[in-house]
């Protein structure tokens, strides 16, 4: 078969995560094997694509994130982060900074690990965002890419330029651009539509 491909969904526009979803369905609706590891959203979030395993018995989903990540907040209480956004919102990151790079780091040797399995398709959601921040090395995501043989990979996030490595090594790169958000006028994401 040849060697797997390298997708990346990047950019500050909603869509990565949702471009990604809608491989690992595809993939999964043919009968192939996909696992799904989120670098930042957390396990004990309420988020719909968790129930993909239960439709899917083909589509495996880890969650190592420890959620938001805020490095400089306006308020901290009792040592959690909080940013106001605008409209009244607010964020909340409640994981110290080894917290989040521990689980970056789950992220990766999961990563590796399950690609000794032979998946037809691995997707590391929001990895370009861990490295971005400081959590893992873009080095660290080149030797999961090195590590494919005939599997597919999906990396999503923000790429600033300390992934530019791996952009380069990929296969395909969109670009998600923001024109509009919600967000940007203090409104939360919608679940359902938005997770």
């Amino acid at each position: 078969m040849g060697q797997g491909m390298v997708y990346v969904f990047t950019g500050n526009g909603k869509g990565k995560t949702s471009a990604a979803l809608g491989v690992a369905v595809r993939a999964a609706l043919i009968g192939k094997n996909v696992f799904w590891i989120s670098f930042f959203k957390s396990k004990d979030w309420d988020l719909a694509e968790k129930g993909l395993p239960a439709k899917f018995a083909n589509l495996k989903m880890e969650f190592v994130g420890k959620g938001f990540m805020i490095r400089e907040a306006k308020r901290v209480n009792k040592g959690i982060k909080i940013a106001d956004i605008a409209g009244g919102g607010k964020v909340i990151d409640t994981a110290q900074i080894d917290e989040h790079k521990a689980g970056a780091e789950e992220g990766i040797r999961l990563a590796k690990a399950k690609l000794l399995t032979k998946p037809f398709l691995l997707v590391m959601d929001e990895v370009l965002n861990a490295v971005s921040e400081g959590l893992v090395e873009a080095r660290a995501v080149e030797e999961v890419m090195a590590l494919r043989g005939e599997s597919h990979v999906v990396l999503t996030g923000r790429a600033h330029q300390f992934v530019d490595s791996v952009l380069k090594k990929a296969d395909l790169v969109t670009e998600c651009k923001k024109v509009k958000h919600p967000y940007d006028q203090g409104k939360l994401a919608i679940f359902g539509l938005d997770f």
